[in-house]
């Protein structure tokens, strides 16, 4: 995977995660849940991963859940991706730099202000610009590492690997998609928009890619986000490559849910027809 101004790897050890059995907060009730941390460009990566009952008949599909801005990956708001684990899917959640577990007193919250300001599309100072920066290079690596370590599970089907992004992690998971292979089916939902700083563009660095083997997308805009608007959606949608899908969803999202009912409708439907059959096609090398 080349470098660019979003992927900067250092040069460290293939990663390893560490597993544990962990109790699930009562929206993931009566889930297999692990615990789970590994370390990328120094630092220690914590998440949660939920498997279905179904790994009996064999792998699963993986679904990366990567959370929005401000949240983490034991957020309640995540709780409607329970739903997906019971139709098959196994679904992982990890900390972003700067959120839940690495949140920090000084920084998190002139993160969130300078993430916020670019979706928005207006300007950001320099000391901001270069913390957003380093969060995007740290996040790429975060995602693609989680993966060496999930892919790696005997539970898991490495050739069905899907990710659903949510505000921030909308972002960040289009900068996986940029680099890394692996998914099958990426979802949008709220939260993506278009950067006028071209090097940081989500829509700008996907066009970028040296492969042909794009990821199919769908954009989820979210009429009631109060963040970034449908208007944003679309403008990243308009110029992010094909495959792609878009819908603009009504209803409220609300801490307890994530995400519309409706969305998460069409984001299981979209991974179903992704992730939920075998693979037809030779095995993608990341």
């Amino acid at each position: 995977m080349p470098d660019s101004p979003v992927y900067r790897p250092h040069d460290e050890a293939p990663a390893i995660g560490t597993f544990r059995t962990a109790l699930p907060s009562a929206a993931w009730a009566g889930l297999e849940t692990r615990a789970f941390e590994y370390v990328s460009r120094g630092d220690f990566v914590q998440g949660r991963i939920y498997l279905p009952e179904t790994l009996r008949a064999g792998p699963s599909p993986l679904l990366l859940l990567v959370h929005g801005t401000a949240e983490s990956a034991e957020s309640e708001s995540l709780g409607f991706a329970a739903d997906w684990v019971h139709r098959g899917m196994a679904v992982a959640t990890i900390d972003l730099p700067l959120h839940g577990r690495r949140a920090s007193p000084k920084l998190s919250e002139r993160l969130f202000q300078g993430i916020g300001d670019l979706t928005r599309g207006n300007g950001i100072d320099a000391d901001t610009h270069a913390l957003v920066e380093e969060f995007t290079r740290q996040s790429t690596s975060d995602l693609i590492r989680g993966l060496d370590v999930l892919c790696a599970l005997p539970e898991i089907d490495a050739e069905r690997v899907g990710i659903v992004g949510l505000g921030v992690g909308a972002t960040v998971s289009a900068y996986l998609i940029a680099h890394d292979t692996r998914p099958r089916a990426c979802v949008f939902a709220g939260g993506i928009g278009r950067f006028e700083d071209a090097e940081l563009d989500p829509a700008t660095r996907l066009a970028a890619r040296t492969t042909t083997d794009i990821c199919p997308i769908l954009v989820l805009a979210i009429a009631s986000d109060p963040a970034v608007p449908p208007g944003a959606a679309h403008a990243f949608f308009e110029d992010a490559p094909e495959p792609k899908d878009f819908a603009e969803i009504s209803g409220k999202a609300g801490m307890s849910s994530g995400i519309p009912k409706a969305a998460s409708q069409q984001a299981a439907d979209f991974l179903d027809k992704h992730l939920m059959s075998a693979p037809t096609s030779p095995p993608r090398v990341s």
